[in-house]
């Protein structure tokens, strides 16, 4: 029982440390603004798709925030187009070619919290599938996946037991002898056994029955308790939290709110949790939505942004911003780096 209860504090506390590490991503790259490189100094309407409105029921930043956690947690996401919008698809078949493209039916599009159908197959080149496979936040998920159902098989056998009430008879260290009375009024004598066997028959009984106790003979009920700590789980919280950080190559001053003035952890979330992720999105819209020959001849792409994310002090940044506007950079360029 003692280790059922620990072994559930501990799915407890890595659900919400893997909810936790997977927001903090995915707010990250809804944060970011997703730009489009391009020649055209005007924005571009496949921008405000992106960032503002994917479609007609979602925001950009709750579409991208849904698109990073499944990311994380699924490691594949499938984006279907329709007519410039968006959508996520929650379902869907795909063929296993390998020289030619890719083909996708059964597909189920899921929009605002209701799914939606589509019959119409799809080719590779028409979908925008992002992969992220991670193989450190995989076996980190499997093992907490194995031990929710190893905690599962052990909470199931201590029900099996707790339905069962079991009791503990105490004889003493003296040497005892049992007599049961018999109809006729006389006492026959008893073995050990015959005794706890007579027990157990009044406990199961349905009537009322009285037991009586000798100095030497004591029937007590056996009582499972469950009990952790709080200095226990606050130890163990930080032991998760920390492996939780390592699997999401998240430095644990950012995962655990630790960071100090002088600290780079944030550059380090940014660099090594958030960048990976934002990469994948890079390439797979710069796929979609600009093509090899704009790519190649253009120079044509599309990014995350991820200067975006980070708070700028206008006041603490003025010397920077100063230099900055000395080598050429004009106000509205400025303007737009700090947010």
């Amino acid at each position: 029982a003692e280790i059922i209860a620990v072994d559930m504090e501990k799915l407890n506390l890595s659900k919400l440390a893997i909810e936790k590490a997977v927001m903090m991503i995915a707010k990250a790259i809804a944060k970011s603004d997703i730009l489009i490189q391009t020649e055209s100094k005007e924005k571009n309407k496949q921008e405000y798709r992106l960032n503002i409105q994917p479609n007609d029921h979602e925001c950009g930043t709750v579409f991208w925030t849904e698109v990073v956690r499944q990311l994380l947690t699924v490691q594949e996401v499938l984006i279907i187009p329709l007519g410039g919008k968006y959508y996520l698809a929650s379902a869907w078949n795909v063929s296993n070619n390998v020289l030619t493209e890719r083909t996708y039916s059964n597909i189920t599009l899921t929009c605002a919290g209701h799914n939606y159908p589509i019959w119409k197959k799809k080719r590779s080149s028409e979908v925008i599938h992002l992969k992220y496979d991670n193989a450190r936040i995989r076996l980190y998920l499997q093992n907490v996946v194995g031990q929710y159902d190893r905690t599962l098989d052990a909470v199931n056998a201590m029900m099996r037991m707790s339905s069962m009430p079991r009791f503990k008879l105490k004889l003493g260290t003296a040497t005892l002898s049992f007599r049961e009375k018999q109809a006729d009024g006389t006492d026959k004598e008893m073995t050990k056994d015959q005794y706890v066997k007579k027990i157990k028959n009044l406990l199961e009984s349905d009537e009322l029955a009285v037991l009586t106790e000798t100095d030497n003979v004591a029937i007590e009920q056996l009582q499972i308790n469950t009990t952790t700590k709080a200095e226990e789980l606050a130890k163990m919280a930080l032991q998760i939290n920390n492996e939780v950080a390592n699997a999401f190559d998240i430095p644990e001053a950012v995962f655990n709110g630790n960071i100090t003035e002088k600290s780079d952890a944030t550059n380090e979330f940014i660099t090594y949790a958030v960048g990976p992720v934002a990469e994948v999105i890079n390439d797979t819209l710069t796929a979609y939505i600009v093509g090899e020959n704009d790519y190649c001849t253009k120079n044509e792409k599309v990014m995350v942004w991820l200067a975006r994310f980070k708070h700028v002090d206008v006041v603490d940044s003025a010397t920077n911003l100063d230099k900055l506007r000395g080598i050429g950079f004009n106000y509205d360029e400025l303007r737009e780096m700090v947010g």
